[in-house]
């Protein structure tokens, strides 16, 4: 079964298999992904990659935290105010 990964990568056998072609296959890919950032957004989960890119602005000196130190780190920087509920 074919993957939304599959297509980011502009696989034609993909396209053809599914009846598109590969532009219209990459567009809709991209419009997933858009998608789910906005999402992530509304949410407010934070955006690895947006880290790692400013990171690397900012910081090119410094080793970024991982995915999942990251992660934690927003979390505890969200929900780690002593005396603020949430409910």
């Amino acid at each position: 079964m074919p993957q939304l990964t599959s297509w980011l990568t502009g696989d034609d056998k993909l396209a053809a298999e599914l009846g598109g072609s590969p532009d219209r296959l990459q567009a809709i890919a991209n419009k997933v992904v858009q998608l789910r950032r906005a999402l992530k957004q509304v949410i407010g989960v934070p955006d690895y990659e947006v880290y790692l890119a400013r990171h690397k602005v900012i910081h090119p000196d410094v080793p970024p935290m991982g995915e999942a130190e990251f992660f934690r780190f927003a979390i505890d920087r969200r929900y780690g105010k002593p005396g603020i509920r949430c409910c």
